[in-house]
């Protein structure tokens, strides 16, 4: 299969996955994906499937869906500023084929472990929103990962602790054909420590067998890249302020 398209996939097993344990449908036709309701903006409103799909499709898709979103146009190439939509980041896909995964020393007192019940899914959404945001003022529990999350086969909540306190968060989802990396997120105390390096290190043991793909920020695409990861192209995000539906 094309990487791009690979990555684009893994990304919509990802969105079908957590979307699920919210009761939310994400419908795939073989170009684009998206979802079928509102939700949290963490969540994309689509993505399209392989590079060259055209904006007009990618936009058109979400055109029923109320509020601010983000979409993603897996070539990264497409225009869709006269959609009503502003470039919010580019993120290159990364690709790492099946291989054993490295055994990387961990910093001390460090445990990377899946979440199990309710009460450990509430503290791995808490750290992730503080994680990524820094700020807790707008978290609302449950409104991303509900307690049902685990209980979704192929979805994998990773938090980290160190010495007992949490420190990071990773998700992994598959489909039995690709594995999908996102939601890396390390505390800002805890950070040039190598959590993150661990953290994904635990997610790739997951299913060493599977080829891992992710959508690369800029701080983490060197950590990708000694993992084993390599850019597989282009991706662009693309944010929607308003919604055209009311």
């Amino acid at each position: 299969m094309d990487p791009v398209a690979l990555a684009a996939r893994g990304e919509s097993v990802w969105h079908r996955l957590g979307l699920r344990a919210l009761g939310i449908g994400w419908v795939e036709d073989g170009t684009v994906a998206w979802r079928t309701a509102p939700s949290s903006p963490v969540f994309l409103g689509a993505v399209s499937l392989r590079a060259a799909v055209p904006a007009e499709r990618l936009a058109g898709v979400v055109e029923g869906l109320p509020g601010e979103l983000a979409v993603r146009d897996a070539g990264g190439a497409e225009d869709l500023g006269p959609f009503g939509f502003v470039l919010q980041a580019r993120e290159p896909w990364m690709l790492r084929p099946p291989a054993p995964v490295p055994d990387l020393p961990r910093p001390p007192g460090l445990v990377v472990a899946p979440c199990r019940t309710p009460a450990e899914v509430e503290l791995f959404e808490r750290t992730s929103v503080e994680a990524f945001t820094g700020s807790l003022s707008s978290w609302a529990p449950g409104t991303v990962h509900p307690p049902a999350s685990p209980r979704v086969p192929g979805l994998t909540l990773l938090l980290a602790r160190l010495d007992g306190q949490p420190v990071g968060t990773a998700i992994t989802a598959t489909d039995g054909t690709v594995f999908n990396v996102a939601g890396v997120a390390v505390l800002k105390a805890a950070r040039r420590q190598g959590v993150g390096t661990a953290i994904t290190t635990a997610c790739l043991a997951i299913a060493p067998s599977l080829p891992a793909v992710l959508s690369s920020s800029e701080e983490g695409h060197p950590v990708y890249r000694s993992l084993g990861f390599t850019d597989a192209g282009p991706s662009a995000l693309w944010w929607r302020p308003t919604g055209r539906a009311t």
